[in-house]
């Protein structure tokens, strides 16, 4: 075999075999004390070189300890494929006045074989020594060199069974991190691209596996890493990092020239792949970022290319590029949901009360129920950022139901006290299909005494509500005597088929309709007969978004028969809301100081 010389690339060997921090094997064990037995010399060793430093895997016999590479046998083993024998340290002027010949150790004979990689890189060697002159005969220096040989092959078996895809035989993120670790400690501060590519994306991939099967779907994942390997050939390192979603290393700090030649790629990586006996076009996407190699570069790296690849696939979009500002909003939002379960245990959620008065006569007899988060290091979050997350999520039902719990708690001690207040509740599609839900919104009535026709119940509109068990859950919670409302009202599915299915009594028009309503014309029309059909229909109308008395006038007058918004007030908590209910009250109502 050639030997390669590079040292870069050796040392980028020996650390890509991930061996220098392991402890020694019972195998190199076996290998050394067979080696020191079968040659009748007092030790034998497995070295391996780093830079500067020889590290010593296995031991038998008398042996030099870890040493500087400079002055060890084994920084001449490797320099050539054959055996190295010192029949006389004594007389090899190299080794002459070597502390490990003139020291307390006294070797005096030295031979050793390299450990070479199957790509030509020697590594380390096996080595035997005595205190003694000898010499090995051309059969004794095959049986060292035959020994090396297992030495690495048993290295290479074991890189091979951690780091190495068993579908596409491509190395995989085991490998890759390694790949990282070692290129900022030989290359540091220099620039690299890694690329995620996903193909096919999960959605096809669940679509092939369930008709094709897996053995197929397997089949098409290896031709898509051979496509990738040929195709990145020279340039950078593919690497098979989950089912589908392959990573590219780029080799050199030429990144816009590495983008470029990935973005000129998109006809090849979306041809038919005709391996299978059915041609098959993939859409693929990819994720990329640019980085320094440093400490933190083999974690920071893959987990930036796996935040540009979702972005991608979120978007529909080939390519994106690495955004510091996107890759935080995706911490923060996955920060949040981790946090839910503490923060309903913890206390940070807060209901808020939002007015609703009546355009009849003014009084302020109900409320909606609103969701506040007051995280204990964000602080204050936005419902518009945090309940799109969870709503998600299967986090979603826990929160809603310390909601429920929450509000009707709230209610019971409102009307205890005599003030008969209607509570609005939001609930989320995912709320729906939950089998007790019925069950348990009666439960939690008779738990804290509050008559469940003074609940509220809304729900967005949508399709979703056609389906038979969320239409008996709705049937259910009316059964109850719970009002139900529809919310967002003309600006979603808005199917008057449908509103023949859904009892609800109550629709809610989307106050970003009524927010600019006394100043939009076609705001106007929209509303009036938004709220002309719904009246027809023989729904009570609740207008949200009011801000100005203008506003206020024009659906009055359009028969709206409930107002929300900022000209009455903002979402108070309990406290504030009974003082405000309480000054609005209208004197033909029972709403007791």
């Amino acid at each position: 075999m050639l030997l390669k010389h590079s040292e870069p690339e050796r040392l980028a060997a020996l650390h890509q075999l991930g061996i220098l921090n392991t402890n020694t094997s019972e195998y190199f064990d076996a290998i050394t004390k067979l080696a020191m037995e079968m040659f009748g010399v007092g030790g034998a060793y497995i070295s391996l070189l780093d830079s500067d430093r020889q590290w010593l895997k296995s031991t038998v016999g008398f042996c030099p300890p870890d040493s500087q590479r400079d002055q060890t046998f084994c920084n001449y083993t490797i320099q050539k494929a054959s055996v190295l024998v010192v029949e006389d340290t004594l007389l090899d002027e190299r080794f002459a006045t070597n502390p490990m010949v003139t020291g307390p150790l006294a070797i005096r004979f030295y031979a050793g074989a390299p450990l070479i990689t199957p790509e030509g890189y020697a590594i380390g060697a096996l080595c035997i020594i005595d205190t003694s002159p000898r010499s090995l005969s051309a059969a004794e220096k095959d049986t060292l060199a035959n020994l090396a040989a297992l030495v690495m092959s048993h290295i290479t078996l074991g890189r091979a069974v951690g780091h190495v895809d068993a579908v596409s035989g491509i190395p995989n993120k085991y490998q890759m991190f390694e790949d990282l670790t070692t290129q900022a400690r030989l290359y540091p501060g220099q620039y690299r691209v890694l690329a995620d590519i996903a193909m096919p994306d999960a959605a096809k991939s669940f679509e092939i596996i369930r008709v094709l099967g897996v053995p197929v779907y397997d089949a098409l994942v290896r031709e898509v890493g051979m496509r990738l390997m040929r195709l990145f050939e020279g340039r950078a390192q593919v690497y098979h990092v989950t089912d589908a979603r392959f990573a590219v290393l780029s080799r050199d700090e030429d990144t816009d020239g590495f983008i470029a030649y990935l973005h000129s790629l998109d006809e090849e990586l979306e041809a038919p792949l005709n391996g299978l006996n059915i041609p098959m076009a993939l859409t693929s996407f990819g994720g990329t970022v640019v980085f320094d190699l440093c400490r933190n570069s083999a974690k920071d790296a893959p987990r930036k290319a796996a935040a540009a690849i979702n972005q991608a696939m979120v978007r529909q979009q080939r390519w994106s590029h690495y955004s510091n500002a996107e890759d935080e909003q995706q911490q923060r939002a996955f920060r949040l949901l981790n946090d839910v379960r503490h923060a309903i245990a913890e206390n940070q959620f807060e209901l808020f009360y939002q007015p609703k008065h009546e355009l009849s006569n003014g009084a302020c007899l109900a409320a909606e129920a609103l969701l506040r988060w007051n995280h204990a290091e964000l602080g204050p979050v936005s419902p518009a950022e945090f309940i799109p997350l969870i709503e998600k999520t299967a986090l979603i039902g826990p929160l809603s139901h310390w909601v429920i719990r929450t509000a009707i708690r709230q209610m019971g001690e409102w009307h205890a006290a005599g003030n008969q207040i209607r509570v609005a509740i939001n609930l989320s599609a995912f709320n729906f299909e939950e089998p007790d839900i019925v069950e348990r919104l009666a439960a939690t009535c008779r738990e804290f005494n509050v008559d469940p026709r003074l609940v509220e119940i809304e729900c967005t509109e949508g399709i979703w509500m056609e389906t038979p068990g969320i239409l008996e859950a709705l049937h259910g919670i009316r059964e109850l005597g719970m009002t139900l409302a529809l919310d967002d009202f003309g600006t979603g599915y808005s199917n008057f088929a449908y509103l023949q299915k859904v009892p609800a009594t109550v629709v809610k028009v989307d106050q970003s309709l009524i927010r600019n309503v006394h100043t939009n014309p076609r705001d106007q029309r929209i509303v009036r007969s938004l709220i002309a059909l719904a009246r027809e229909l023989d729904y009570k109308v609740v207008a949200e978004g009011v801000e100005t008395e203008h506003s206020l006038h024009l659906i009055r007058e359009w028969g709206a028969d409930i107002a929300q918004g900022y000209h009455f007030s903002r979402p108070l908590n309990a406290t504030a809301f009974l003082s405000h209910a309480i000054q609005h009250r209208d004197s033909h109502m029972a709403i007791a100081a």
